[in-house]
């Protein structure tokens, strides 16, 4: 079927009255869900290999702490930490989102079906969330509000066909490594105005989560892996 023949937001955004059954009981956190998510985080913090690296707290973001939970949702798992810490803030950021690449590259770990995957926070840059649960602590520190979204599907499917096709294009004839990454930030700047002009379900937010549950994300970085291998191949 042609992409501009479905409705795109339709399949894949949708909204609950329950919090995922399979993480939680009402407002508590399934005990074996809880101690596994806390196995994880260890696990990772061991094999960074950082000695003096803290732990401020282990949280779970995202749709797995609110009610838009899908089949495509996973475990969004922050492990909190300050980056001043590390004495080096210029380099910081660059050195976690390296660490958490290789680990959710290397890595395919699930908890009742749904992926983990890992970031590493700044306890001084929260992420938007509209809910956030300390598992360290076992307790809500933003609890979702259920509200029932109300929102343009037109709006979103133009949004997100329009920015499929600027990723197709760009898969099937970028000439440099920099026009894979003009896209890139294009769509994480759409998502990111969207959250602070519009909040969660913004068409811009809700547009990003259909790119990313039909995998252009994934193949646009795949693409920009195979043109570096191309290019620099003799």
């Amino acid at each position: 079927m042609n992409l501009n023949e479905l409705s795109l937001s339709k399949t894949n955004i949708q909204y609950h009255s329950e919090l995922n059954p399979y993480c939680w009981s009402g407002w508590n956190m399934l005990p074996d869900v809880r101690g596994r998510l806390v196995d994880i985080a260890q696990l990772f913090v061991d094999q960074l290999d950082m000695p003096d690296f803290d732990i401020d707290d282990v949280r779970l973001t995202g749709s797995m702490a609110n009610f838009n939970w899908t089949k495509f949702s996973d475990f969004d798992l922050h492990i909190v930490t300050d980056y001043r810490a590390l004495q080096c803030d210029d380099v910081a950021e660059t050195l976690y989102k390296a660490k958490k690449t290789i680990w959710n590259n290397k890595h395919d770990i699930t908890v009742h079906g749904y992926d983990v995957e890992i970031y590493i926070e700044d306890s001084a840059r929260p992420p938007h969330s509209a809910g956030m649960f300390s598992i360290l602590n076992n307790k809500w520190i933003s609890k979702p509000e259920f509200i029932r979204p109300g929102y343009d599907h037109s709006a979103v499917d133009r949004k997100a066909k329009g920015m499929i096709d600027l990723m197709q294009k760009t898969i099937r004839g970028a000439d440099s490594i920099d026009d894979f990454e003009r896209v890139m930030n294009k769509v994480y700047n759409m998502r990111q105005s969207g959250l602070e002009q519009g909040g969660e379900f913004s068409t811009e937010n809700l547009a990003f989560k259909v790119i990313r549950n039909l995998g252009w994300i994934d193949r646009l970085n795949k693409a920009q892996d195979n043109f570096i291998d191309n290019t620099y191949s003799l």
